[in-house]
């Protein structure tokens, strides 16, 4: 069992087997830390994301020796691009690394480009499987899953590049599948330190949210290996916020270990085209301003067990930031959007009174336990209600969830397409939780996303201000972020345009 001082064990069961515990390791190809690649190309340091290198070479050899699973992972689209979103394309070429566009490894991220291969370091051994994947994450649009229940694996070990992008898209969507994932902080590295950092606390948040955070010499000692002292030697133990603690890198040369990170965090630029809302890091949409017809706004876990201090989650410590101010401006969004026409989804995270569909690590969450409002998060209790102010109307659908993302084993994309739906308004809670795990899925699966920074809210400050900087970075990888004031301001500029086809004033 791995285990760093002060933090959640793993596997969870205690059990370290072979057969049933796979390492991932996640795009470690030249695109994304090789001279002349994507990330380089992009003018990020590639030290950074080649740091995992030679922790990754021990491990490999370990795994290997001890007949543990490797699946190496590869980002990358066909020739034709026929699988890459519109916006996706269209912000990586705002940063000068347009996918599909020529550059000194070839076509950037695009299968069989010479970029596009996994790095000579770490080259898959004979047997061992190779996913390609068109998105952020490793189970959208591939056999992942199916391959791994056919292996009978249950536990994953994530690494790879880069830890805020695509380990930690792979690492939510595998927490809602069931796996008992392990994020090896040694063996994966971000473009972005602070981002890194908030990602090892956000995946041991509330009590081991998307899994565990050790280092490799961690895992080889639970594994009976013995660990080479260079592995050891740049290990320290640091508290990360909120009194996570995790096992980790000493922070590179130059890089500091932040307090806080809202200081990061950019006012919204000036929309341009009338309609459009003053977004970060662009004017949102992508493609112009807003069409009610083809926008919904997503409303995420406006229920008492979040909301309510007699709350299941604010009784376990839980509490949201702010929670009065965000369910303000959230109920005004959601009268104002009700009022022009727009789609409303809302969406409700609850389990089967026996816990049946929750994972097993998520009941630290804490789902299922007694509270004043009932059991925490069970279907059927009056704490799983929505907020009175934030509840749905007749005709408009509400999406029941077992997992943190809103796309997990829900009808949700099948109704956005049956709408016509192309473009999110998304706002909820946790921010760095369901309501960031629901914005990677929908960003892999082509819908342009718009988060409303102050309809949001987690239990820290740092982690929310992270989860807002990570939507933004690389000109919105996924998607764009604004206050209310910004889309009602964008709302009132198609209000008083004829733009708008058949608008439906409507009241709660």
């Amino acid at each position: 069992m791995a285990r760093a001082r002060g933090a959640l064990a793993w596997p969870s069961d205690g059990r370290l087997e072979p057969a049933e515990t796979a390492l991932l390791a996640i795009d470690m190809q030249i695109d994304f830390c090789g001279k002349g690649g994507y990330v380089d190309s992009m003018g990020y340091d590639i030290s950074m994301t080649r740091a995992p290198i030679e922790p990754l070479k021990v491990l490999f050899k370990a795994f290997r020796d001890k007949g543990f699973h490797i699946i190496h992972t590869r980002e990358g689209h066909k020739p034709s691009l026929s699988d890459c979103p519109d916006n996706k394309r269209w912000r990586s070429r705002q940063i000068g690394a347009g996918i599909g566009d020529p550059g000194p490894c070839g076509r950037v991220l695009v299968r069989g480009e010479p970029g596009w291969n996994l790095i000579e370091e770490l080259q898959p051994a004979e047997g061992e499987e190779v996913l390609d994947k068109p998105g952020k994450g490793s189970f959208v649009a591939t056999d992942l899953h199916l391959m791994l229940r056919k292996k009978k694996i249950k536990k994953l070990v994530l690494t790879g590049i880069t830890t805020d992008v695509c380990v930690s898209t792979t690492m939510r969507e595998a927490n809602d599948l069931g796996y008992d994932c392990l994020l090896l902080s040694d063996c994966t590295a971000a473009t972005d330190y602070g981002n890194y950092l908030a990602t090892l606390k956000t995946t041991q948040a509330y009590g081991g949210a998307f899994g565990c955070v050790a280092s490799t010499a961690d895992l080889l000692r639970a594994m009976g290996v013995d660990c080479p002292t260079s592995l050891e030697a740049n290990i320290e133990e640091f508290e990360v916020g909120s009194g996570i603690k995790v096992r980790m890198p000493r922070p590179p040369t130059g890089l500091w270990m932040p307090k806080s990170i809202s200081d990061t965090f950019v006012s919204p630029k000036v929309a341009a085209a009338k309609g459009a809302v003053a977004a970060d890091p662009y004017a949102w949409p992508f493609d112009g301003g807003m069409r009610p017809e083809k926008t919904a706004l997503v409303a995420i876990n406006f229920q008492k067990d979040f909301l309510e201090p007699e709350g299941g989650l604010p009784k376990a410590g839980h509490a949201i930031d702010s929670s009065a101010a965000v369910v303000e401006k959230s109920g005004k969004v959601l009268q104002r959007m009700r009022a022009t026409g727009f789609r409303v989804v809302h969406v409700r995270t609850g389990f089967a009174p026996n816990l049946a569909d929750c994972p097993q690590r998520g009941r630290r969450f804490p789902a299922g336990a007694d509270g004043p409002l009932g059991r925490c998060l069970v279907r059927g209790e009056k704490g799983w209600e929505f907020l009175s102010q934030l509840s749905p109307l007749p005709d408009e659908p509400v999406v029941e969830k077992c997992g943190h993302g809103a796309f997990h084993l829900t009808s949700l994309e099948l109704s956005l397409h049956a709408m016509g739906v192309t473009h999110l308004v998304v706002m909820g809670v946790p921010t760095d939780i369901c309501v960031h795990t629901t914005l990677r899925q929908a960003n892999d699966r082509g819908f342009e996303c718009l988060l409303l920074s102050d309809c949001t809210g987690t239990t820290a400050s740092d982690t929310h201000f992270s989860a807002l900087k990570q939507v933004k970075m690389q000109h919105g990888v996924f998607g764009a972020v604004a206050t209310s004031d910004a889309l009602l301001s964008a709302m009132s500029e198609l209000e008083d345009s004829e733009s708008v086809p058949g608008k439906r004033l409507r009241t709660g």
